[in-house]
């Protein structure tokens, strides 16, 4: 059964992309009779015109079959281009759904809460954190459920995996890779190929173990809505008009955990809401600002006893950010193995 579903799917995809290089061949036709119409005719009709009077001198007919033959060298650049774009993100859908498809998720409530009350003094800098961390607002999300992953053939497929990312109301459902800079997965997907289309990773940064004050995740807005392709949908009605949707969900190999929405806004690239470190401000400051840039008031307290996660991608038109902040309200630690 296993060998015929691969060889269905092997099908499905070769019509697939069949049917994607004839529509990126228009599209790339369409995009050059559109940006250049004015020399691309010209040039086609002064090459196939039969007209004696209408022909040109020597030197006038060169150019005008330079521009059409550089036309047309565009239109092929063009339709490569597309066409690759979109081979990648078929590629990265295809390995997305075939890591979901091979991994176990689990769903689950959390069984027996702790008897200890959550640390208030967990967030100070120059100190090191406790071995166990709960929210300040622990006790009033314990009916949360938590996603739980078994990572042990993520780990064996990419031991750069740190962990699994679920955003309610979104299509991101996907494991997190980190690597040593921010810039290898910004043009390798899962299987570490190189893709443009990349793939969900944490800032290098960061500590998926014990978690930081401010966890940062990127990922590339796709067309085609996989990786944070989807995040966008945050910013509509449709989306912040449901509290069902403001939980973000993060498994790891070590513990479990909730983490609800409290800003979401588009901002000019920049540094700022990326930081991890807050020797040089405040940390409420920092929060305050990023609370204050929402384009939603979420009615959420935060304060610089929290943890909070951000998600990055690109707004629809690439010239902004989307920026997505989440407090952690809820996490249970796994059983060493």
């Amino acid at each position: 059964m296993y060998f015929f579903k691969i060889f269905y799917l092997g099908i499905i995809s070769l019509l697939k992309g069949i049917i994607l290089t004839i529509k990126c061949f228009f599209i790339g036709l369409l995009c050059v009779i559109t940006i250049i119409p004015k020399y691309f005719i010209i040039g086609i009709m002064t090459v196939f015109s039969k007209k004696k009077k209408e022909k040109t001198s020597k030197q006038n007919k060169k150019v005008t079959l330079m521009i059409a033959g550089l036309s047309f060298a565009v239109y092929l650049v063009c339709v490569f281009l597309i066409s690759r774009w979109s081979v990648q993100e078929l590629r990265i859908k295809y390995l997305s759904n075939d890591i979901i498809n091979s991994t176990e998720i689990i769903e689950k409530e959390e069984d027996i809460p702790p008897t200890q009350e959550p640390d208030q003094n967990n967030g100070n800098e120059g100190q090191d954190e406790p071995q166990i961390y709960y929210p300040n607002d622990y006790w009033d999300y314990l009916s949360v459920p938590f996603m739980d992953v078994n990572f042990d053939e993520l780990l064996a497929k990419n031991p750069d995996t740190v962990g699994w990312i679920k955003v309610e109301g979104t299509k991101v459902n996907y494991p997190i890779v980190q690597a040593e800079d921010n810039d290898f997965y910004l043009n390798h997907s899962y299987n570490r190929r190189r893709n443009e289309g990349g793939w969900i990773f944490a800032d290098y940064r960061v500590d998926f173990t014990r978690f930081g004050k401010n966890t940062i995740i990127y990922g590339h807005n796709l067309n085609n809505k996989t990786m944070f392709g989807s995040i966008p949908l945050m910013l509509y009605n449709s989306y912040l008009n449901n509290s069902d949707n403001y939980y973000i969900k993060i498994s790891t190999p070590t513990s479990n955990s909730v983490w609800k929405v409290f800003s979401v806004y588009t901002i000019s690239p920049e540094v700022y809401y990326l930081k991890t470190n807050f020797r040089t401000e405040p940390y409420e400051n920092f929060l305050n600002t990023i609370k204050g840039r929402s384009i939603y008031n979420f009615g959420i307290d935060v304060t610089p006893n929290d943890k909070i996660l951000t998600l990055s991608t690109c707004d629809n038109s690439g010239t902004k950010r989307v920026a997505v902040h989440a407090k952690m309200i809820n996490i249970e630690y796994k059983e060493e193995q």
